[in-house]
């Protein structure tokens, strides 16, 4: 290693991979100094997207690595993951096959002071039990084109362990097989074509995949019969979300708000044949979801008493928001088990300290209790739309409307002339116009939408939950019940395809009907809503809440 960055070692066996992206991103990461988790072309190509995305980090970053030691990184690609190891405190090998991957690695980490990178076959290394962590991610599937022997996978997962200490652990990230997205349809990710893997892979080609039990049987005869599983979402590939097998599993506790559904094609040309939300709906009440999620990140050890399996068994679920926005509002929250409850920790990705703005703020509350047999407005309103209970869609909905009615207030004298001066200093037009005399919210309940806020079937009690943007003015009650009545829409339309929505429609004609007639949904306005959502999309991606847009009087 050298003042100018990591040098490449070459070794034995290495290969030819390549998707075509490498000379961009040897020329791209040569030229430039990048944030890893700064915002990239949103028209990119998927070859050159998925390297670039910052939600490829999201499958290790919630990670705890403990405090230092060794970590093999075999099958290290173009170092998007490779860029986030080197960022812990351990010593990093990245083994990748391809020479040219390797000095895309090279170019992307030549800041990084304990990274050693290899360009030779993962299978047959020098290293006899000298790592805590082995990684093994988007690797394992490709192991009978670069692996000899008739049992390729088992050698790979066998050398694998070969390379870790006794107590050391196997990170491993794989497709699932038998996922949901491929049972609707989709087309498998090796082969372009639908259903192969689900049909044993008939025809020519070295990828394959594997369900739960085959993957779990490889495993143990490899020397891992300890294992911890969890579900990335959408996939391993570009998740903002994981899932773990004991949170699929435990009483009280709703995972479908944070998986990403429907799963989009990469190509944007296929669309799921069935509801995959309905389709889990039913597996997760038949306690066989995992056997369905669309990948596995698997640690995997051979005794259960290894470091890294305790240190993250209490994890729950982790939902990150890295792409949307720049760094400074970027966050992670972490679902852990506390005792008989669980606990909500957020934070901001960086830990970076939050920004002040005069128009408003992020607000991320560090802990809270999550409220086990609660269930969100959204999600309810979901669920009966999907169970065709239109009647009961509308009374959910209409019971969020009414209780956000019942925390609104007259207008005061500022109350006005505040939301007057927010909208003309930063959407740069008058929106809402002759709201004077109507209900009034304080700034703080911008986010209080369906989504984030939550019942109890049983008791009724509400609670909030991610208040995260707020508003230093107070806002027309009318905007929030606009924004809430939205969102049920977009959702309800994103799964237009199966709840046999008419053209153009985001809420079903049943409860369209019904809503419509409610006073609080009859001064709906359209035209003003776009305005707030088009600015705070705008406010968040620029990383500025007093980002101010050019717009025009009402």
């Amino acid at each position: 290693m050298t003042e100018q960055g990591p040098e490449v070692t070459l070794g034995e066996g290495t290969i030819g991979y390549r998707d075509g992206a490498e000379a961009y991103l040897l020329r791209f990461f040569s030229e430039h100094t990048v944030g890893e988790y700064e915002l990239f072309p949103k028209d990119a190509p998927w070859a050159i997207h998925y390297h670039l995305t910052p939600r490829r980090k999201t499958l290790l970053s919630w990670i705890d690595f403990g405090p230092g030691g060794r970590i093999l990184e075999l099958g290290a690609g173009c170092g998007a993951l490779t860029a986030h190891l080197v960022t812990l405190p351990h010593a990093i090998t990245a083994v990748e096959g391809s020479p040219e991957r390797a000095a895309v690695i090279k170019a992307r980490c030549r800041n990084a002071r304990n990274l050693e990178i290899v360009a030779a076959n993962a299978a047959g290394l020098p290293y006899e039990h000298q790592y805590d962590v082995v990684t093994l991610v988007g690797v394992l599937e490709y192991a009978a084109a670069f692996v000899d022997g008739p049992r390729p996978h088992e050698r790979l997962l066998a050398e694998a362990r070969r390379y870790l200490k006794d107590d050391g652990c196997l990170i491993l990230a794989i497709e699932n097989r038998m996922g949901h997205k491929y049972l609707a349809g989709l087309p498998e990710d090796h082969t372009g074509r639908p259903y192969a893997g689900i049909n044993g892979y008939p025809g020519p080609g070295a990828a394959r995949t594997f369900d739960r039990p085959a993957l779990t049987a490889l495993l143990a005869r490899a020397g891992f019969p300890v294992s911890q599983w969890y579900y990335p979402s959408p996939d391993y590939k570009t998740p903002d979300a994981v899932v773990s097998e004991r949170a699929l599993g435990m009483a009280g506790i709703d995972v479908l708000p944070v998986l990403e559904l429907p799963t989009r094609d990469y190509d944007g040309r296929h669309w799921p044949a069935f509801s995959e939300r309905q389709f889990l709906r039913s597996a997760l009440a038949a306690g066989t979801a995992g056997h369905f999620m669309n990948s596995f990140l698997v640690l995997a050890a051979a005794t259960d008493d290894a470091p890294l399996l305790a240190a993250n068994r209490g994890t729950l679920a982790v939902a990150v928001n890295a792409d949307s926005c720049p760094p400074r509002f970027q966050t992670m929250t972490r679902f852990v088990a506390a005792g008989d409850g669980v606990d909500v920790l957020r934070r901001n990705l960086h830990d970076l300290p939050p920004a002040t703005f005069t128009s408003g703020s992020q607000h991320i509350k560090a802990r809270e209790p999550y409220r086990l047999g609660y269930v969100s407005f959204l999600q309810a309103t979901l669920c009966a739309v999907e169970d065709c209970d239109m009647a009961g869609a509308a009374k959910t909905l209409a019971t969020w409307m009414e209780h956000i009615a019942s925390r609104a207030r007259p207008a005061g004298p500022q109350s006005a002339a505040g939301f007057a001066a927010f909208c003309r200093d930063h959407l740069g037009r008058a929106i809402y116009p002759d709201r004077e005399s109507e209900g009034w919210l304080p700034g703080s309940l911008l986010d209080a939408h369906p989504g984030n806020v939550l019942f109890h079937p049983e008791t009724g009690d509400i609670r909030y939950i991610d208040l995260e943007w707020r508003l230093r003015c107070d806002i027309p009650l009318q905007l929030l019940i606009d924004r809430g009545v939205n969102l049920v829409g977009q959702k309800l339309g994103a799964l237009a395809p199966y709840l046999d929505l008419p053209p153009g429609a985001s809420l079903p004609p049943g409860l369209e009907a019904r809503i419509s007639r409610h006073p609080l949904c009859r001064r709906s306005d359209a035209a003003s809503l776009d305005a707030v959502t088009q600015w705070l999309f705008a406010a968040v991606t620029h990383g500025d809440l007093d980002y101010r847009q050019q717009g025009r009087a009402l």
